[in-house]
């Protein structure tokens, strides 16, 4: 005799009619997760008792111990470099680019204090005065030509790259005790980047090859110096040529492997040096046909989303990267929107969900959602995180709504909860959500939200179904409704819901379905035309 069974839950596929969806696929499904098979309630958030800036727009946890907040979208990265004693934090969309570090951070609403990210180039050239020694003896081959320049040291020894060469000085007896040249230095005329001290080099020729060579280490209040070091005593060559500031309007500060940092303005991706991350030299400046949105790191390929076709940049040094539009009309609706699951960048078009890897771009809800349901989450809002090995996102002008996707079922799940903004803890695997000034730990509560799941439409061609069954655990906690041709034939509210299979009215119907709510774990939900059948 005909009989339904439900043994396994699953989400919702909009785009599918209820009739044609798989058995175990829901044509409601909220505030629920599918742990095993069973259908279960999620988690609420539990406070960890630890606040941050009153309505933030983004957190970042540093260190698994320092909470940083910002009123802006801000991306932060840590200091690529191992065991830093600065404990540097690098981030952007605060204004300029900035830098801060263990010296300056604390504070009642981290990070409490930052420097501009990069070191400028000095502005005035260095004015040399030569004093020749005192001695007849003349050898014309004894001449020397010179140059001097300079640059600026931040006080964790990052320096920038040099200012203009002073005007040419000859020198007569360069290497005779007696003779020196006196340095006149002026001060930064802003200093934003913590510069501490000035590095003085001067050209030197040797084997045909004429560069400049380091003279000395300076205080920057320092504005005078004498040079009479003779040129076996000099150090190594100047190479931060080209060490630029980052552009001030650069954003989306990301982390890649090898120690490379990338960002991005209007339609230009910026690369740092590897492992110097104030050093952003022009020359690595690569661009797209369309505005970019956002960026991500895959490994040694850096994922670019515009407001066109998406772009992928790999290789193994800054000065070695190469792009490769994807052919593909996928725009990005909202930066926010992007998170990496499982190796995938996972991103909101105006089509549905996106994911993109470094072989290419795959569209995820395509046979799952249609483009005018998509609408209704209103992509261009989509904030998102990766929740165990899912795509949980907020959306609406307050995000006040979420929804879950699972990429390896392909289903959707909704629930109501509110977030100002999140961040994802590697070292304790954890969603924290920022919900006006509190930071909660996502499903991490002891009490439960309460959930809806509404089973498909069964075809059933005017059938009555005399009894139903419902298994699991803590079954006082779920209230069930039963349908025929979409008109309510039972309603068990919670406390109702029998251990034992249950009698149903004298009902025939051409579709059956049912919907279970509350807070129980549910194994199963069976309707057949006997006892016997409903509860095998």
């Amino acid at each position: 005799m005909p009989a339904i069974s439900v043994k396994t839950f699953a989400g919702e596929r909009p785009k599918v009619d209820p009739r044609l969806l798989p058995n175990e696929s829901a044509s409601k499904a909220y505030g629920c997760h599918f742990d095993n098979g069973n259908l279960s309630p999620l988690k609420r958030p539990a406070l960890t008792g630890m606040a941050v800036l009153p309505n933030a727009k983004t957190i970042y946890q540093h260190l698994n111990e320092y909470w940083f907040a910002w009123d802006k979208v801000v991306n932060a990265v840590a200091s690529p470099i191992a065991d830093d004693p600065w404990q540097r934090v690098y981030f952007t969309g605060d204004g300029y680019p900035k830098v801060t570090n263990n010296a300056i951070f604390s504070g009642s609403n981290m990070p409490a204090n930052a420097y501009r990210l990069g070191i400028q180039a000095p502005e005035v050239p260095i004015i040399a005065v030569v004093t020749d020694a005192a001695t007849d003896e003349i050898d014309p081959n004894d001449d020397e030509t010179r140059y001097y320049t300079h640059t600026f040291v931040t006080e964790q020894g990052e320096e920038g790259p040099p200012g203009e060469a002073s005007q040419r000085i000859d020198i007569r007896y360069p290497d005779e005790e007696g003779t020196y040249v006196t340095l006149a230095l002026s001060p930064p005329n802003v200093n934003v980047s913590n510069i501490t001290h000035r590095r003085i080099y001067r050209t030197a020729t040797g084997g045909g090859i004429a560069d400049y060579l380091f003279v000395a280490e300076i205080p920057i209040s320092q504005n005078q110096f004498v040079d009479d070091i003779p040129t076996g005593g000099l150090g190594s060559s100047l190479d931060t040529y080209d060490y630029e500031m980052p552009n001030e309007n650069m954003i989306g500060l990301t982390s890649m492997a090898n120690g490379i940092l990338a960002g991005f303005f209007d339609s230009t991706v910026c690369f740092s040096e590897a492992y110097l991350p104030y050093a952003w030299p022009s020359g690595y400046q690569l661009t797209t046909e369309h505005e970019i949105v956002t960026i991500a790191a895959l490994g040694n390929t850096l994922a670019v989303l515009t407001k066109g076709y998406p772009y992928l940049f790999s290789g193994i040094s800054p000065d070695a990267m190469a792009g490769q539009k994807l052919e593909s009309n996928q725009s990005c609706t909202s930066a926010r929107s992007a998170v990496i699951v499982n190796g995938t960048l996972i991103y909101a078009s105006p089509d549905g969900l996106i994911g993109l890897t470094s072989g290419g771009l795959t569209m995820l809800t395509n046979q799952v959602i249609t483009r005018e349901q998509w609408q209704e989450y209103e992509p261009e809002t989509i904030e998102a995180y990766h929740q165990e090995g899912r795509y949980l996102a907020f959306y609406g002008a307050n995000l006040d709504k979420a929804f879950i996707f699972d990429p390896n079922t392909g289903d959707f799940r909704h629930f109501t909860a509110t977030a100002n903004c999140g961040f994802n803890s590697l070292v304790d695997d954890t969603l924290y959500i920022c919900q006006g000034a509190n930071l909660s730990k996502w499903e991490s509560s002891p009490s439960y939200m309460s959930y809806e799941w509404k089973s498909k439409d069964f075809s059933a061609n005017d059938l009555s179904f005399a009894c139903a069954m419902v298994k699991g655990v803590n079954l006082s906690l779920a209230g069930i409704r039963i349908y025929a041709d979409e008109a309510e034939v039972l309603h068990l509210e919670p406390g109702q819901v029998p251990q034992s299979a249950f009698r149903l009215p004298n009902t025939r119907g051409n579709s059956w379905s049912f919907e279970v709510y509350g807070k129980a774990t549910i194994h199963s939900i069976s309707i057949a035309t006997t006892m016997r059948e409903v509860a095998a």
